[in-house]
């Protein structure tokens, strides 16, 4: 291996190590890689790389849909999506675990970012599950691995930039993710309920009234409906996905000015701001990101690393075993987007020397990056939901959340393995959407 490809990478290494921001880590070792290829030519390439990223029609859904998560949670919608499963099922053994599940779903059918569902959901639900018997590490471990489910359901984030990187169709990865997530959902409903009935300490929840049920459903109607105007036009094809988004924060200032006039204007400003500051902080980590992506392609690092793998006669699974157990172990310190941004530049070209679909493989690295949100010591979602239960009063620690946590990472390492066997519960849907 060439020596500028192992100095590149030790540099890497070694300022992810040392605490250096993961875009400015990234984006330096990209330009050191870049300059000892061609001199000062590197400034040149960086400032197109850059000029390019920031001029990709798809990445534009990125910003969109972090404003429209933005604008969601400051209308409140969450609470009243959560009010409107929560008369449903709260009769019913661990009815009011599912209803939080259920909430997390389909806000991440919304917005497509995980740490601001689990944050969202914590902030009202907990308190509930609280007061009908939870115990407390179970309620925490719902809203943790019950927000992860925002980089699966579509939209989502990570597969916006998957898209971009490996020129696939962002709404057939979009829709590969359905199934997927619909099984997570599901399996994560049964395991609540059964850990709730077996909790000697349960309380018994009375039923809501008919006249409860009318208002929620008057009220979280309007909530509900924005994910089917999200997955219907792009199962159907009659938009894009950042057509879509820009649709979609129509609609929700809509919601929450006019309908739940829960949002005023005087608030626009406030949260354009606070999607903003997401927004750059995105954005600066897909630019580090192609910088370091376009230095191993053109040091060979990706190449190299994919000859090795095929020349050995190192066989398909093997080899998505191997990248498996990497991403994992990269969750135990790198956040989920930093992971993938990493990883598709180096994994592209022994993906395609395997012939391994692109679109199935994005699904399994997206739910590896779910169990890295629920991982000690960088689990993002973990901190969050420990930090909302800290304001809201509640005597958390890490450990309490980890411990109700954990069952949530074995859940998704179960949907892991069922994609990974039976590749279609992530090809279908892709398979039949509309031209």
């Amino acid at each position: 291996m060439d020596p500028i490809v192992i100095i590149a990478a030790i540099i890497l290494v070694v300022l992810l190590f040392i605490g250096t921001p993961v875009p400015v880590a990234l984006g330096i070792g990209g330009i050191m890689g870049l300059y000892a290829l061609s001199g000062n030519a590197a400034f040149l390439v960086a400032t197109k790389v850059t000029f390019d990223t920031m001029n990709d029609f798809i990445l534009l859904a990125v910003p969109l849909f972090i404003l429209m998560g933005t604008v969601l949670s400051k209308g409140g919608v969450g609470e009243k999506l959560y009010n409107f499963f929560d008369v449903f099922f709260r009769a019913i053994p661990g009815g009011v675990g599912i209803a939080t599940v259920l909430t997390c779903a389909v806000l991440a059918a919304m917005c497509g970012t995980s740490v601001a569902i689990a944050a969202m959901v914590g902030s009202f639900a907990i308190g509930n599950l609280m007061k009908c018997g939870y115990k407390f590490s179970l309620a925490m471990g719902i809203c943790v691995g019950g927000g992860a489910l925002g980089i699966l359901i579509p939209p989502s984030c990570p597969m916006i930039l998957f898209g971009s990187f490996a020129s696939e169709s962002t709404g057939q990865l979009f829709m590969a993710g359905v199934i997927p997530g619909i099984i997570a959902v599901v399996i994560f409903c049964i395991y609540v309920a059964v850990s709730f009935y077996r909790q000697p300490d349960r309380k018994k929840v009375v039923s809501a009234t008919w006249a409860e049920k009318w208002q929620a459903v008057k009220e979280g109607i309007w909530a509900a409906i924005i994910p089917v105007g999200i997955i219907v036009p792009l199962y159907t094809g009659l938009a894009t996905p950042t057509e879509i988004a820009g649709l979609g924060v129509l609609w929700s200032f809509i919601v929450g000015i006019f309908i739940y006039r829960t949002i005023r204007l005087q608030d626009i400003i406030p949260i354009l701001r606070e999607a903003l500051s997401g927004t750059v902080m995105i954005t600066f980590i897909i630019c580090g990101a192609m910088l370091f992506g376009n230095a191993v392609t053109q040091l060979g690092l990706a190449q190299n690393i994919s000859d090795f793998f095929v020349s050995s006669g190192f066989p398909a699974w093997g080899f998505i075993l191997v990248s498996m157990l990497i991403i994992l172990i990269m969750g135990a310190f790198l956040e989920g987007v930093s992971i993938m941004l990493i990883m598709i530049p180096i994994l592209l070209p022994a993906l395609s020397s395997y012939h391994i679909n692109l679109i199935w493989y994005a699904v399994l690295m997206v739910i590896n990056i779910e169990v890295a949100l629920l991982t000690p010591p960088v689990g993002l979602n973990i901190y969050a939901v420990d930090g909302v239960a800290k304001g809201l009063g509640f005597p958390s620690t890490l450990a309490t959340v980890i411990k109700g946590s954990w069952p949530f990472m074995v859940m998704y390492l179960l949907v892991l393995i069922m994609v990974a066997f039976f590749p279609q519960l992530a090809l279908w849907m892709p398979s039949h959407m509309m031209k």
